[in-house]
């Protein structure tokens, strides 16, 4: 059996659900599970609800919630399914949930996490709830399977991790039956249930991350991740428009792009699946005769094309913590560190000299409260506005002379921060974002122009 995600713009409107519908029928043979994220922007449309609500703004908030089942509703009327009574009664609970949410943010005068998790989550159970009863006229088995009867997750609201043995327990009660009727099982992404029976979500994006856990509870053949993408490119396309296609990534390359900034791929996505070795695929609906981009355990290593595909991260933010106890003192990093881990903020890069720390962050929430204790004991420098560039190929790290191929590139361009050797398979830096596109620009004219290797670029 297979595992097929199909993401927000794929399920955005009745044309794309139709398309969908014909790429599932077309994979009938293989026993299809699928996953659905929202409909495009109605996550976004549910937090404005959540904020007007939070707000006291009843007008704009019963105003929201129209307009949400409108856009629905017009959908399901295009696709003729109004009479589906599955479908009848789970827009009869949604209305009902989604207005009883509201409510209680209303009352409460504020989002909390456990709220905010049921308030998003409603998208992806209309959006499955859609798809499932459109099947079915389709004469294809569609069962909408509620994704939180079968993800157990802890409770972190928000960014929950799903627990593999108490979800594989549910898989095998609430999906194998299903698939074993040869029906189609449709859930949503993104959403789960923490062991006191609590709706949680696994982080924006997280649609991903339920395709390829399901595809392991399942021991699926394959993953296949549906948006609106050819693929994997050598660059984002909105920098540069020349971007070519990867027809083939190691699980390891791909994990790392997604980690530093690959739109295509949510950083988590690809852990399930390495664990297993389940073969992942990323296609496009709007294209699905073209292969897309082929994730495997080793991909195809190539000595002439090291670099596979330039990421970056915006709105960097650098840390430098100078301090003259630094030098030969023990324990001195961890006290660092452990000041990030208790407020929670994740580190991306780091470098370090006898007296200076310097590292980067991408969320800044908590960042007054860390300088106040890093002040305590050091002088803290800040830095904001910039970007994280990263190379991204196996290879990268025993390839002699690669260093000064990239750097040779750039210039004037100050480089803030460089990170080489902690992992074999990426250079990263850190550079002013205003200069983002030129650097990318003018590394993938250094690594992707002239002739490509056609079996791993498409040309």
């Amino acid at each position: 059996m297979i595992v097929m995600k199909f993401g927000g713009t794929s399920v955005q409107d009745a044309s794309a659900i139709r398309r969908v519908c014909s790429i599932i029928k077309s994979r009938l043979d293989r026993n299809p599970a699928v996953v659905v994220s929202a409909m495009g922007k109605i996550t976004d449309e549910l937090l404005a609800l959540a904020e007007a609500a939070a707000k006291k703004d009843r007008q704009k908030m019963l105003q929201s919630i129209s307009a949400i089942f409108q856009r629905h509703e017009n959908v399901i009327a295009d696709l003729n399914i109004a009479n589906d009574p599955e479908l009848e009664q789970a827009l009869e609970k949604a209305q009902n949930d989604l207005t009883t949410i509201a409510e209680k943010i209303f009352h409460a005068g504020q989002l909390t996490p456990h709220l905010s998790d049921q308030l998003v989550s409603m998208g992806e159970f209309l959006s499955a709830n859609i798809l499932a009863a459109y099947l079915r006229t389709q004469n294809i088995n569609g069962a909408f399977v509620d994704a939180r009867d079968v993800i157990v997750t802890d409770s972190q609201f928000g960014k929950a991790l799903p627990l593999f043995a108490e979800s594989q327990e549910r898989a095998k009660a609430n999906l194998e039956p299903i698939l074993r009727q040869k029906a189609v099982p449709v859930l949503q992404g993104f959403v789960g249930m923490d062991t006191y029976g609590r709706t949680t979500t696994l982080g924006r994006g997280g649609s991903d991350y339920s395709a390829t856990f399901i595809g392991s509870l399942l021991k699926a053949e394959e993953v296949e991740i549906w948006s609106d993408v050819d693929g994997i490119l050598t660059a984002d396309p909105t920098l540069v428009p020349e971007a070519k296609r990867i027809r083939f990534m190691s699980f390891q390359e791909a994990a790392e792009l997604a980690y530093f900034g690959a739109k295509v791929l949510h950083p988590n996505t690809l852990l399930p699946a390495i664990e297993r070795g389940i073969p992942v695929y990323v296609l496009n609906s709007t294209r699905p005769d073209d292969s897309g981009t082929l994730i495997t355990y080793n991909g195809i290593k190539s000595r002439q094309y090291i670099v596979k595909s330039i990421a970056y991260k915006e709105d960097i933010t650098i840390i430098t913590v100078t301090s003259t106890r630094m030098l030969m003192a023990h324990g001195f990093l961890a006290t660092i560190f452990d000041i990030f881990d208790r407020y929670q903020t994740p580190v991306d890069l780091v470098s370090t000299s006898e007296v200076s720390v310097s590292m980067t962050i991408d969320q800044t929430g908590k960042l007054k409260d860390i300088c106040r204790e890093l002040d305590r004991f050091s002088q803290v420098d800040v830095e904001h506005e910039k970007a994280i560039v990263c190379l991204v190929g196996e290879g990268m790290k025993n390839t002699p002379g690669m260093a000064t191929r990239i750097f040779s590139v750039l210039g004037d361009v100050p480089i803030h921060l460089i990170s080489q050797g902690a992992s074999e398979i990426n250079i990263s830096f850190v550079i002013d974002q205003k200069r983002l596109k030129e650097v990318v620009t003018s590394l993938h004219n250094k690594f992707f122009s002239g002739e490509l290797d056609p079996n791993i670029f498409a040309v």
